[in-house]
């Protein structure tokens, strides 16, 4: 079964319209009775201050011919019909001023004077048994004789019921205008609300069809109308911050594939050609045990730049995470330069190790710091002279551990200092020095020490020695 779908514009306009459309005729019903019973009110009122009146000139005493004639003057300018009538129900005088009176009619009949005989007054609404042609709000007052307080008659003074009637057509007028002009305002407003939020999101999904297509330079503008709303701001930060990673991520799978292709096309080119010319005799068979050694050099090397890609790509995807623990770090520079060994006996390097502090605790991945000392270390032999000198220091600052290596040697040109950390980076641009290194061990290290935080520097003299320093958090014992 298929699922209508509707716009954002629909959708907003629906709310928007329903609300407003029962919003108004919630006011607009609730404002017709308090209109309708005010406009009874006041009428009644009028009724009750007019009878009041009629009923004084009665109990002075007035003659027939001057009340008759101010009973037809009155009610022509109120619009009211004033019935005299007597205890019996005769309709000694009549006046009309509103609408329409059946003159033949000449008695009320009974069951209209037993209340107001009783010295009540009442309102009733009817045509009093046809004597008026439509329908009256009908006031009945007593006419009291002022000596003996007994009631000698009644007025009976009538206003027509449509005034009120037209009242409430006016008011349904009114409330068709209101309805309409609401309709119209929740058009625009909605039509300029599902603008304000349905262009971003139109951005965002043309976005994504190029990034379906590979594209990830595309971005979502952000204009003041849509930044003033909250959710929509957010959202169009949070897409343009994943496309820049996703641009990024891009970018160095890109990267990453030209400098694998790049780093590795020299050591398998070198392989391929030794076995080339063993497998073809082109070497002689007693240079070939000569060519096999540099034939394992170069697998050993290749090795090398696979396990560095490796953790390269673990940092730079952040599938490692760190492990912080609590360990001495001169217990892991100890085993370290162990390791160096045969290499630093090899080289003849005087290797001096000096600690401020025995032991010192610091707070951070263990096996990611020795990573980050064994790659410095083995870089400062690489490149110190025979017989030089390899110094490791730690001292303590404050709450930080600051580690540094030394070594003597070639040491780092001042316009290279700046680069060095740079992925794939080589100080010695002919690759004649040394082709052992990949030229991301610095890199890695750089990457490291910033995941936890912290910085490395270097301060070198070319000809004469290289320092490394960083710092890592204390910790408790």
């Amino acid at each position: 079964m298929k699922k209508n779908k509707r716009s954002i514009f629909f959708r907003i306009f629906s709310v928007n319209l329903t609300t407003l459309v029962a919003s108004v005729l919630l006011f607009a019903i609730m404002q017709s009775l308090l209109i309708s019973q005010h406009v009874y009110r006041e009428k009644i009122l009028d009724l009750k201050d007019n009878a009041k009146r009629i009923a004084s000139f009665i109990q002075d005493g007035t003659s027939a011919e001057h009340l008759k004639n101010f009973l037809f003057g009155f009610s022509h300018s109120t619009k009211t019909n004033i019935l005299i009538v007597s205890t019996k129900g005769d309709i000694l005088l009549a006046s009309t001023g509103g609408g329409s009176y059946n003159d033949a009619s000449i008695r009320i009949n009974q069951k209209y004077l037993n209340e107001v005989m009783s010295n009540k007054e009442s309102v009733i609404k009817g045509t009093l048994d046809n004597i008026y042609t439509t329908e009256m709000y009908t006031l009945r007052v007593p006419v009291v004789e002022s000596k003996s307080n007994l009631v000698v008659g009644a007025i009976f003074i009538s206003t027509p019921a449509p005034e009120l009637a037209r009242t409430q057509l006016q008011l349904c007028r009114i409330l068709i205008l209101s309805l309409s002009l609401v309709i119209l305002v929740s058009f625009i407003l909605s039509f300029i609300l599902s603008k304000r939020i349905s262009a971003p999101i139109k951005c965002i999904g043309t976005a994504a069809k190029q990034f379906a297509q590979g594209d990830f330079s595309s971005r979502v503008k952000s204009d003041r109308h849509s930044d003033s709303i909250v959710e929509i701001n957010e959202l169009t930060h949070t897409f343009n911050n994943m496309a820049y990673s996703l641009e990024k991520s891009d970018d160095m799978r890109n990267n990453f594939l030209s400098d694998v292709a790049h780093e590795l096309r020299t050591p398998m080119t070198t392989i391929s050609g030794f076995v080339d010319g063993i497998l073809d005799e082109t070497i002689p068979p007693e240079r070939q045990r000569d060519y096999l050694v540099i034939v394992r050099d170069e697998i050993v090397r290749l090795s090398s730049l696979v396990n560095s890609f490796l953790s390269l790509t673990r940092l730079q995807t952040g599938s490692q995470t760190l492990e912080i623990t609590t360990f001495d770090i001169n217990e892991t520079i100890r085993r370290t330069l162990v390791g160096f060994e045969s290499k630093i006996e090899e080289k003849q390097i005087k290797v001096s190790v000096n600690y401020n502090e025995e032991p010192c605790l610091v707070k951070a991945d263990m096996n990611l710091i020795r990573q980050v000392i064994g790659n410095l270390v083995e870089n400062a032999i690489k490149f110190t002279n025979t017989g030089g000198t390899l110094d490791v220091t730690v001292k303590s600052a404050r709450n930080s551990a600051v580690v540094s290596v030394y070594n003597t040697g070639c040491g780092i040109a001042e316009d290279e200092q700046a680069l060095i950390f740079e992925r794939f980076y080589k100080a010695d641009k002919s690759r004649s020095l040394n082709r052992e290194g990949t030229g991301i061990g610095l890199y890695i290290v750089k990457d490291i020490l910033n995941r936890h935080g912290r910085d490395i520097s270097v301060s070198s003299k070319e000809g004469e020695f290289a320092e490394f320093t960083f710092s890592l958090e204390k910790g408790k014992y």
